[in-house]
């Protein structure tokens, strides 16, 4: 007959061995920090992308990818969500058709959302922090300040002549765009209008871009 005592060392010696057995598991499962963007894009595929439009799940994929080379190459374990989508959006500037734009507009909080769940979840061996996300009214006002300068921009023709301009003439400019309701998007159109394509793309970037400039203000009411 086997022994209480015996049979308590031995289920006991079962859970450590287990809980090794698990541990390990977890530690076999942290990736490299050069993993972190395929992880993050198979992630917002599987939970987004699938019920999305193409030119949607197109749009915010080259998004996610263009936010996540910044966030990643940052030195810093703790990011922050605001200054981190600014340059983002200032690194787009006029490459990016104002339908474009509008997608990201639509999706801002599901994809704030995504990232504030996701982003601290990256089984790195330092996993990273958000800080500093938008508010709906911090969103929209940084979003209508960029669609203002990228319409002087596209005016002045340069950025050295957009420095010169003076912050009035922006803010005035990002009045006129930023309606009680949201973006005023006929306005933007008529402000930005049709984009030249970029001379050197992949095809693929091409369909996604054409794609993008047969939308129309209507598909943003």
């Amino acid at each position: 007959m086997v022994k209480q005592g015996h049979y308590a060392k031995s289920s006991r010696r079962q859970r450590v061995r287990r809980l090794k057995q698990r541990h390990q598991v977890q530690a076999d499962r942290v990736i490299a920090p050069n993993a972190v963007t395929e992880f993050l894009l198979v992630r917002y595929h599987l939970t987004r992308g699938k019920q999305q439009r193409p030119v949607v799940r197109k749009t915010m994929q080259h998004f996610l990818t263009q936010w996540l080379s910044l966030a990643v190459g940052s030195e810093t374990t703790t990011l922050s969500l605001t200054t981190t989508t600014v340059k983002t959006l200032q690194q787009f500037n006029l490459q990016l058709p104002w339908q474009g734009y509008a997608i990201i507009d639509q999706n801002w909080v599901d994809f704030q959302a995504f990232l504030i769940k996701e982003v601290p979840a990256v089984p790195l061996q330092d996993r990273l922090r958000l800080s500093e996300p938008f508010t709906l009214a911090s969103w929209q006002a940084m979003l209508s300040q960029q669609l203002a300068i990228n319409a002087l921009l596209g005016l002045s023709g340069s950025e050295q002549q957009l420095a010169q301009l003076k912050k009035a003439q922006i803010e005035a400019l990002q009045a006129s765009i930023q309606g009680s309701n949201g973006i005023d998007w006929v306005k933007v159109a008529s402000l930005l209008g049709p984009l030249k394509s970029p001379s050197i793309v992949t095809s693929e970037v091409q369909t996604w871009l054409t794609q993008l400039k047969k939308l129309t203000t209507a598909d943003f009411d």
